[in-house]
């Protein structure tokens, strides 16, 4: 029951990070925004979940010390940027810089699913259970699958930058990598 309290504990001050940052830079889609969409379910509500129905009580000291590890990057990471950007950027050039960030997105959404697709192919199957694919690639499908996660989630983040412009391109695009990633 330590477990799940520390867990609960750690998903409070991860919720109060992002009010924090959302207070700072006055933007709902923030640089918290990719980690709680990735890291929430899986760190903290599935692995509440397991702990509450498994029998792992006798791994306290390392439930503790894992959560305090990670608690401890992203405050650092939240706090050392929302800290540090106070300073406004002027571009003195006489060229206009827009950015890509549709071409972006797609382009890599694509080199994600392209990268991933050997995988998903010799395990069409089980494309739908990721937990089979998972005990299936332990080994050997590394080089396919950490690639593929990193694409997704700069897709992901670039489409973030372009829900001003179209807002069901953004949410097309962050679902398209969510279901690539799962």
């Amino acid at each position: 029951m330590l477990i799940i309290s520390y867990i609960a504990l750690c998903l409070l001050f991860i919720v109060y990070l992002y009010t924090l940052s959302v207070r700072i830079e006055g933007k709902i889609i923030n640089v918290m925004v990719p980690y709680l969409i990735i890291t929430v379910p899986t760190l903290y509500v599935f692995e509440g979940i397991f702990v509450y129905l498994s029998e792992v009580q006798n791994y306290t000291v390392e439930y503790l010390f894992f959560y305090t590890c990670y608690i401890t990057y992203i405050a650092s990471f939240v706090i050392s940027y929302l800290y540090t950007q106070r300073k406004p950027i002027y571009n003195k050039s006489n060229t206009k810089n827009k950015p890509r960030y549709v071409f972006t997105s797609l382009l890599f959404t694509f080199l994600a699913f392209i990268i991933y697709l050997p995988v998903l192919m010799e395990f069409r199957e089980y494309i739908l259970s990721p937990r089979r694919i998972y005990e299936l690639t332990r080994t050997g499908y590394g080089i396919y699958f950490y690639p593929s996660l990193m694409f997704s989630l700069v897709a992901s983040i670039c489409a973030f930058f372009t829900y001003k412009k179209s807002k069901l391109f953004c949410i097309s695009i962050v679902l398209f990598n969510c279901i690539l990633i799962f």
